[in-house]
């Protein structure tokens, strides 16, 4: 059957507190696999090589599973990911690019990125497009031209960047719901953050952010449900969907610098919501 594995970032991992405190690089890893979480994400350009090279024997030896977001500028640089990404002794599930590259020529972006994804093929490693802010998925209706060129491109979801380019207001308009079901028909996996129209990161339980919560419900189930149509139910593919909570300053802060919400238990609850979403995607429900 397929299923639904839920990563956590190791960019959600860290703290940012006024005081300093951090958890050490194994600290980190055995909390993620010791809550039950299947894999991690890294953020290439953000972590270093080196740092990534250090985590391998932990993820080994806690069993879990790896994917990569990368933010990439030219061929070149792409090129030494991937030769850095092969040389690890796991192999990630796919890698979320992020095109840092403007979004101005809409068939230039895309002989670029066929350039990626042709580098990522001859390895064997999928690529994906992330949608994201400062770069070249910036604007939604430019993301959905580039996927019109390239159609067999797909996508990773982390659509709080999205609402919050759009400044959608609630309740979406019709055009507005069109646009982000387009969208979600090559969504193949999944970041987990909820956001406003002003705000990439809310606390997603305190009463005025719930009705951003639900949004965001709504649209990861209609992506689980085109996620199936695609892979089949029945397949023994998996959908990842990473809950990705980061730190100050993405995350909401008073005037001493400390976090208003437990980013951790947000994280939980995510996992949660994900995977009652995907079973009710799997039983058909609306």
């Amino acid at each position: 059957m397929s299923r639904l594995d839920v990563f956590q970032s190791m960019w959600a991992m860290e703290y940012r507190r006024p005081d300093g405190f951090e958890l050490s690089l194994e600290e980190k890893i055995t909390k993620i696999a010791q809550a039950g979480f299947v894999g991690v994400s890294f953020d290439i350009g953000y972590h270093s090589f080196e740092t990534i090279e250090a985590a391998m024997p932990l993820l080994q030896a806690h069993h879990l599973d790896l994917v990569y977001n990368a933010f990439i500028k030219s061929t070149e640089q792409y090129e030494e990911v991937i030769a850095f990404v092969a040389s690890q002794p796991i192999k990630p599930r796919f890698i979320a690019l992020i095109g840092q590259i403007e979004p101005w020529d809409v068939n230039d972006v895309a002989a670029q990125t066929k350039q990626w994804m042709a580098i990522s093929e001859r390895e064997g490693i999928p690529t994906y497009a992330e949608i994201h802010r400062n770069c070249m998925t910036n604007d939604l209706l430019f993301t959905l031209q580039l996927m019109e060129k390239v159609p067999d491109l797909l996508m990773v979801a982390d659509l709080s960047h999205t609402l919050v380019n759009q400044e959608y207001y609630l309740p979406l308009h019709e055009l507005a719901n069109q646009r982000i079901s387009e969208f979600l028909t090559r969504a193949e996996a999944f970041h987990g953050r909820v956001a406003t129209r002003e705000q990439v990161q809310v606390p997603i339980l305190f009463e005025q952010h719930k009705p951003w919560f639900e949004l965001f419900k709504q649209w990861w189930l209609e992506g689980f449900q085109n996620w199936l149509i695609r892979h089949g139910k029945d397949s023994d593919d998996a959908c990842v969907f990473l809950c990705e909570l980061g730190p100050p300053v993405y995350a909401m802060t008073d005037s001493k610098g400390e976090e208003l919400s437990d980013r951790w238990e947000e994280a939980l609850l995510l996992r949660e919501t994900a995977q009652a979403l995907w079973q009710q995607a799997m039983a058909g429900g609306e």
